[in-house]
């Protein structure tokens, strides 16, 4: 099978290209390496083509079986420094890369992102068809409604051209490589860096707000055993049900560590949803996927790769 990945240098994307590379699978990457590394891609950088530029104005010969549409910054600290950059990923890229999924004839996945669902109480958890409540023209908008269009654009395209369109939405998928060139990473390899460096480990707000964190390789899983199945694919949630709160996930990093950092509330971020679960019905009734990997096991991988 020829696939075609899109930030394949990424976080997500490079064990997605490992894994189709594992698989047998002849495996083309574009990634522009502003969030990507090619650190990332050492052990298969000889059996994939690798194209460093932008989704947007790269010119890209020859047909393809799958086309996966990851290329995006998810890094709220990056995304809301390079707004413009994700618009043009998810409406020029997307439609860029649609058409050649209609020339090839080829199966498209976009990967958009729970950030579409915005913010709801707590209690729930975010099914496929829950309704969306954001707030615009704000830092972190930019993302979601990129998002938001890229999935329209997907839809619309699929049924206008009959092209077989899959919507992929992650939460809060974590693991191995994550952040890697980042600083500014997101709040678990935040935590992870501060516990190894002794740091206090900073909560915004109260830390009662919730997420639900996936390991990539239950992710990974989850969308391998999705390609399988055949027929009209929805849209689709994939992510651990079970969710913690931001204060429960510092004291379980310091716990795991060992570190003698101390929890430090500071200033809520403004904008943050405040809680964050996936409903993974769906998921399960159509390939019978679920999550295997507990956090603690998530992390304790996550720290021992981040500590070596």
């Amino acid at each position: 099978m020829k696939v075609l990945i899109s930030g394949g240098a990424g976080f997500i994307g490079s064990h997605l290209t490992e894994r189709l590379v594992s698989e047998g699978h002849d495996v083309t990457v574009i990634d522009n390496l502003s969030t990507g590394s090619m650190d990332n891609l050492v052990s298969v950088i000889d059996d994939i083509k690798f194209i460093r530029s932008d989704v947007e104005i790269c010119d890209i010969d020859g047909d393809f079986d799958r086309v996966f549409h990851l290329a995006s910054v998810a890094n709220p600290t990056d995304y809301m420094g390079m707004q413009l950059s994700v618009l043009s990923s998810a409406s020029v890229g997307t439609g860029k890369l649609l058409d050649l999924s209609r020339r090839s004839g080829s199966r498209f996945y976009y990967f958009s992102s729970s950030e579409v669902y915005g913010s709801h109480g707590p209690g729930g958890s975010h099914s496929e068809d829950s309704n969306s409540n954001v707030r615009l023209l704000t830092q972190r908008s930019a993302y979601l409604v990129a998002k938001m269009f890229g999935e329209q654009l997907t839809r619309s395209y699929g049924d206008r051209h009959g092209l077989d369109v899959r919507i992929i939405r992650p939460f809060n998928i974590y693991g191995p490589r994550m952040d890697v060139i980042s600083p500014y990473g997101r709040v678990m390899t935040n935590f992870l860096r501060r516990a190894i460096g002794g740091e206090p480990l900073e909560v915004n707000g109260d830390g009662l707000q919730t997420r639900s964190f996936c390991h990539v390789y239950d992710f990974i899983d989850g969308l391998m055993m999705l390609d399988s199945i055949g027929g009209d694919v929805p849209v689709v949630n994939i992510g651990n049900p079970d969710p913690i709160t931001i204060g429960d996930l510092a004291e379980l990093i310091i716990s795991i560590t060992g570190s003698h950092s101390e929890v430090v509330n500071v200033e809520s971020v403004r904008d943050e949803p405040r809680y964050r679960c996936p409903n993974i019905s769906l998921m399960n009734e159509l390939c019978g996927w679920s999550p295997k990997i507990s956090l603690h096991d998530g992390l304790m991988d996550m720290y021992h790769s981040m500590s070596s």
